[in-house]
């Protein structure tokens, strides 16, 4: 099987603005072309090359296609995930220093046995969110 990563990240959180703000503002990320805007349940970012991240406050999401206990449990809970993302090498350092200065703890970067740095830290519903810098 060929695979081309990972479209789509779902991530159910207590208000999407507040982290969208927090992955915009802080973190880098941008608003995916398709984002509906504030105030409508979710926020849509892109996350790299046609990847992106829905932020979705519980309730939100639905589909009928996943009825039943887990298409009711993910959409109406804030279950933890830990969202690793592939960035620039160069980039982890910065990204270090912009969490510290907008008062968020952070881990690292600490170097891999790859030669990688990866950065730790939670965001706004305490996600353990990795930052693997790519040479």
């Amino acid at each position: 099987m060929k695979t081309y990563g990972i479209f789509e990240l779902g991530v159910v959180v207590a208000d999407p603005q507040r982290s969208a703000d927090f992955y915009v503002d802080v973190v880098g990320f941008e608003y995916a072309p398709f984002d509906g805007g504030p105030g409508k349940g979710s926020r849509a970012l892109a996350i790299g090359d046609s990847q992106y991240m829905g932020l979705w406050e519980p309730g939100y999401w639905n589909s009928t296609y996943w009825e039943g206990p887990y298409g009711h449990y993910f959409g109406d809970q804030i279950g933890q995930v830990h969202p690793v993302f592939g960035v620039a090498q160069d980039d982890v350092e910065p990204l270090a220093e912009r969490l510290k200065a907008a008062g968020h703890e952070v881990i690292g970067p600490m170097p891999h046995a790859d030669g990688s740095l990866h950065l730790y830290f939670s965001d706004p519903d305490g996600h353990a969110v990795e930052m693997w810098g790519r040479q």
